[in-house]
């Protein structure tokens, strides 16, 4: 983020002249400037390059993102995340070479736009529909399956009648001859051997709105994971902020990491142990929700990380050009895509190199030796030169941090969607390896674009203050006291709103009112500075530019 460029002021300096107890202003005072506009413009964000999308996917994804005339990111992000949530705990990566370190590649991430850039659209085409094929073939099986445990039911319960039948004539018999024939005992045997019909389990893979104990339900049926998806991510975030939502933020927090467990208990489902937690999350969030939100999570000093979980989290510049686009979809790309996303769902990663040992829940792949190679210098610079140097802020320093199983975990996917395309096998390749190092440029880049939002805190300050002039929430005559103590987000701090006051003044926007000539006689506090407002502002001017607009790309 860049602050607006400093102009020396236009407004004119303030005299009073003390005629009795007046001030009087000068005639030639009263002009205004015309007000600069306010513009604060984003970090520059590296491409999405065609060659980062691996090749099985690459023509369905420029398809969808070109008929829709969206940005590539939005697609490309939310499949990779949509692809993690399939494989889940399924397999596994152990990124060093002898180390037990275990990276399961479920992800985070999100797409950032402001209303209308077709950001559900996009979602839809790239992450739902795959998931609705998955999700109708499920409910067919279970269907099917549902049928037949009915009937195994139906003819357990008979049997049960029935033995307790021959139990009791039994029973009689002995009674009567006062002896016993061994009847009985044969019959508690043989029902004893009996095994009640297990109902079938519906697998799921994605939910939206869902409670942690209903989650740990699912979780427990579907130890692969699950994908939660929410078209507005800022109500799944500011639902996990409430206080009395702390145990569903440790639930998620937990789930994040692919390999743990957790025991609910519950007073309407009892206990339920979930062996293997798994989470992945997606969604759309507006700019200026989210400029909010890191501005408390930046704030907050009990920060848990839990947006920095969100890796995949891109905010890519809105296309310059626009065109109408009328064709038809290329089906033969689509279904391709599809089918891996099909191959994935069902496979058994041993039967494609996965080592799964007898007390490990979870089979995993290593790096091939050139891989291996890459790899280690890259964790290498990552900890030398982006961590170890601490050049950033605490929140970014926590991201990048999140990195090192960031990286694994894309190569594993790019190396398994290859996999189920049938056009790779065995250890991660050093291909992959790469993709997903450049993959973590590119992140990084959108991460600091977001983080930015709330990084230069007086220009921040300066926007939202100039909002609520025009939307007429001050009036002439208003002080620094009176925008703190009404706690607006961002405007909530006595420095940080004298900074935007400074910003707005030199913008031409407001200017100091002139105070008297103090009367030391009289001793007390001096008052406090008041403000007017430029007359030629209006609410429906645009002299204001929000941060979803605008942008820049670096050039690659």
């Amino acid at each position: 983020m860049r602050a607006m460029k400093k102009k020396p002021s236009t407004a004119l300096v303030v005299r009073t002249e003390n005629k009795g107890s007046l001030s009087v202003r000068n005639p030639i005072e009263e002009l205004w400037p015309s007000p600069e506009p306010i513009r604060i413009e984003l970090r520059a964000v590296k491409p999405l390059l065609e060659d980062m999308i691996p090749e099985p996917l690459r023509l369905w994804l420029n398809d969808v993102a070109y008929r829709m005339q969206v940005p590539l990111d939005y697609v490309a992000a939310a499949t990779i995340v949509m692809i993690s949530s399939v494989i889940g705990s399924g397999c596994g990566i152990r990124p060093k070479r002898r180390d037990d370190w275990l990276v399961v590649p479920n992800l985070w991430g999100g797409v950032v736009g402001r209303p209308g850039m077709l950001k559900s659209p996009a979602l839809e085409a790239a992450l739902r529909r795959p998931l609705q094929r998955l999700e109708a073939v499920a409910q067919e099986k279970f269907e099917e399956a549902e049928a037949d445990f009915e009937l195994e039911e139906k003819r357990y319960q008979a049997r049960q009648k029935a033995a307790e039948k021959a139990m009791a004539d039994a029973a009689r018999k002995e009674i009567k001859t006062s002896s016993s024939s061994g009847e009985l005992d044969r019959i508690q045997k043989e029902q004893c051997n009996w095994k009640a019909p297990q109902p079938p389990v519906h697998r799921r893979y994605v939910t939206n709105d869902v409670t942690i104990q209903k989650m740990s339900v699912l979780q427990a049926q579907n130890p692969r994971g699950l994908l939660i998806f929410r078209d507005e991510l800022t109500g799944f975030l500011a639902t996990l902020d409430k206080e009395d939502r702390q145990s569903d933020r440790a639930f998620h927090l937990q789930a994040w990491n692919g390999n743990g467990a957790d025991t609910v208990d519950t007073i309407g489902r009892g206990t339920i142990r979930v062996e293997n937690l798994c989470e992945s999350i997606f969604g759309g969030i507006q700019p200026s929700k989210l400029n909010d939100y890191l501005y408390q999570s930046v704030r907050n000093i009990a920060n848990d990380g839990l947006i920095q979980r969100f890796q995949v989290l891109v905010y890519p510049d809105e296309p310059k050009k626009w065109k109408l686009v009328d064709q038809f979809p290329d089906n033969a790309q689509k279904n391709r895509a599809f089918a891996i996303v099909e191959r994935l769902a069902q496979m058994d990663f041993t039967d494609h190199g996965a080592i799964q040992e007898e007390d490990e829940k979870i089979p995993w792949l290593r790096f091939s030796e050139d891989a291996q190679e890459f790899f280690n210098s890259w964790l290498t610079k990552l900890q030398t030169e982006k961590l170890g140097a601490g050049d950033d802020e605490p929140i970014m320093q926590e991201h990048l941090a999140k990195f090192r199983s960031l990286m694994p975990s894309l190569a594993l996917i790019f190396h398994l969607i290859e996999v189920a395309d049938g056009t790779a096998s065995g250890a991660v390749s050093e291909r992959s390896a790469e993709r997903a190092a450049h993959w973590c440029d590119y992140l990084e880049s959108h991460a600091r674009r977001i983080y930015g939002l709330v990084q230069n805190a007086s220009m921040q300050g300066a926007t939202r203050l100039a909002r609520k002039i025009q939307d007429g929430a001050l009036t002439e005559g208003f002080t620094a006291r009176d925008v703190y103590h009404k706690q607006w987000t961002g405007l909530d701090d006595p420095g940080v709103t004298k900074s935007a006051l400074e910003e707005l003044v030199e913008a031409g926007w407001i200017r100091p009112r002139p105070l008297p000539v103090a009367d030391n006689s009289k001793g007390g506090r001096p008052p406090l500075p008041s403000y007017e407002i430029n007359p030629q502002l209006s609410k429906t001017d645009s002299r204001i530019s929000d941060v979803s607009e605008g942008g820049a790309t670096e050039t690659s």
